[in-house]
């Protein structure tokens, strides 16, 4: 079901109408929360879980080569759970586009590595 559920929220992303900014932190915060309860074995909505986690794997996918490297192995779990922390440490960054938050948490956690030139 939950597999289900990140298919469905990363068709959402990729069908999007022309506004890019569709849901601020406000709203992200929101499904954070479900996601957080859902690993806590507590009560949740499945709906929010699953959405929180298949924007922020949409997010990875579409910004990895440009904007931060996030380490081989590391699981979306981690990239939810960093980007879940960096909301809860930024409240007064929420009224900006998810996106743009999304993307701040994960380059402050997984920066971008300059690339070795070569000969």
């Amino acid at each position: 079901m939950k597999k289900i559920l990140i298919v469905i929220a990363l068709s959402t992303l990729i069908f999007q109408s022309a506004h890019a900014e569709f849901k601020t932190g406000n709203g992200l915060v929101t499904v954070w929360r479900e996601y957080a309860k859902a690993n806590a074995g507590n009560s949740y909505n499945d709906n929010d879980d699953g959405f929180y986690t298949g924007y922020v794997a949409g997010i990875c996918d579409a910004n990895m080569q440009t904007h931060f490297d996030i380490p081989e192995g590391a699981t979306i779990g981690q990239a939810c759970d960093v980007v879940g922390k960096w909301l809860d440490r930024h409240p007064e960054e929420w009224n900006k586009p998810a996106k743009q938050l999304v993307i701040k948490a994960l380059k402050e956690a997984f920066p971008k590595q300059k690339q070795p030139l070569e000969k």
